[in-house]
C-alpha cells in the first residue's frame, strides 16, 4: 500500500537559485502528470502522494546559497489531501539558537495523521510511542 520514490540534487549551493526552481519545477510537472494519470484511470481517491526533505534549508544565505536547516518541507498532494497550509508558520523574526527555522510540527505527527485518517490504520502499531496529537490532513 505504500510505495516510494527518491530524488536528488536538492543539495544546490553554487548557482542554487536558477539550479533549485529547475528542480521544484520538474517536481510540480511529475506530480500534475502524476495526478492527472490517476484521474484518467478513476484511482485519484484511493492514493495520496507525501513529498517530504529529509533536510531543511537556513533563512539567511551565505556566500554559496542557503546552508541545510532544520524547518523542512513537507506536503500532501491527492483529491483527499486537506487543502491549504496546516502548521504553524514559525517566522523568520526568532529563530533557534543555531539561526534555522523552529521547528513547528514534529514529521511523526503528519504520518500518524496520514496513517489513521486515510490508510486507516492505529498509528501506535506503527510508530511506537507516539502521542495523540493529530492533524486534519484528510477531506
Amino acid at each position: 500500500r505504500i510505495a516510494a520514490v527518491s530524488t536528488g540534487g536538492y543539495d544546490t549551493h553554487d548557482n542554487q537559485l536558477t539550479e533549485h526552481a529547475e528542480l521544484l519545477t520538474d517536481l510540480s510537472d511529475s506530480l500534475w502528470a502524476f495526478q492527472a494519470d490517476l484521474e484518467a484511470r478513476g484511482l485519484a481517491q484511493r492514493v495520496m502522494v507525501m513529498v517530504w526533505s529529509e533536510f531543511g534549508r537556513r533563512p539567511k544565505a551565505n556566500n554559496t546559497g542557503t546552508d541545510h536547516g532544520a524547518g523542512g518541507l513537507l506536503m500532501l498532494v491527492g483529491n483527499r489531501a486537506r487543502g491549504g497550509i496546516l502548521s504553524e508558520f514559525p517566522g523568520l523574526s526568532s529563530l533557534d539558537p543555531d539561526n534555522n527555522l523552529k521547528v513547528t510540527t514534529e514529521f511523526r505527527t503528519v504520518y500518524a495523521s496520514v496513517l489513521e485518517q486515510f490508510m486507516g490504520v492505529e498509528a501506535g502499531r506503527v510508530l511506537a510511542g507516539m502521542n495523540s496529537t493529530r492533524i486534519p490532513l484528510v477531506a
